[in-house]
């Protein structure tokens, strides 16, 4: 099976918070408990949507008319994100714009990752593993690290922060795809089945066309027999 390749663009996230006009007066700081909420909701959100994108293409193909589609979402709930030790990287003189960073750990169940991978083995697809060495991603006992760049800005109000992650893509893709195949993986090993029992069957009607002809020599060779037997006890 082969997915579709899709590149992340930086998306956003608009989170209201209450009482706290005053210190977007200029710029949000990087350790403010409400942005590091935001960022973190962000990150479960462009999960999703590469998820609902991958739904589609597999509905759209046919591919999983066995499986209940809400279970891939649900899979996604068991991605536990967590953020770290905030880092002030630059703040805009000339904009309310902050850029940041913090450690970023990304932990998916082990048994997650065990179906992903076994789904991937029977389509010869890389393992989690080969996967995350291709994109670059730093991974190691079912855990992302990544050091995540991203700007906070106030809107003008200031009642509102937007979040931009920079370099999150390719975490995104490789949870996306090892989620898609570990919730595949029922799918794939019905279809597999499918296809031996409709190969057993193609296979019989050629036996049976084989023991007919065979039956038919048998006969005439039988009537042959019979008529020169016929004709011995004639002469």
């Amino acid at each position: 099976m082969i997915f579709n390749k899709k590149i992340l663009f930086i998306l956003s996230l608009l989170v209201p918070l209450v009482g706290c006009n005053s210190i977007f007066t200029k710029h949000v700081k990087c350790d403010d408990e409400a942005a590091t909420v935001l960022v973190t909701q962000v990150l479960q959100n462009d999960l999703n949507e590469l998820l609902d994108s991958e739904l589609k293409n597999l509905i759209n193909n046919g591919s999983i008319k066995d499986l209940e589609p809400a279970k891939l979402k649900i899979l996604a709930k068991n991605i536990q994100f967590t953020l770290t030790d905030s880092r002030t990287d630059f703040i805009d003189p000339n904009s309310p714009k902050t850029t940041c960073s913090m450690d970023l750990v990304v932990t998916m169940p082990s048994d997650l990752v065990k179906r992903s991978d076994e789904a991937r083995t029977k389509v010869n697809v890389v393992s989690v593993d080969a996967h995350a060495n291709d994109l670059g991603v730093d991974y190691e006992n079912n855990k992302i690290h990544l050091i995540l760049e991203y700007v906070l800005q106030p809107t003008d109000k200031g009642d509102k922060i937007l979040a931009l992650l920079k370099n999150s893509s390719n975490v995104q893709t490789l949870l996306s795809e090892t989620l898609t195949y570990a919730f595949l993986k029922p799918q794939i090993e019905k279809n597999q089945i499918k296809s031996l029992e409709a190969n057993r069957v193609a296979a019989q009607p050629d036996y049976a066309v084989y023991t007919d002809a065979d039956e038919t020599v048998d006969t005439e060779g039988n009537m042959v027999e019979a008529a020169a037997l016929a004709e011995e006890d004639y002469n």
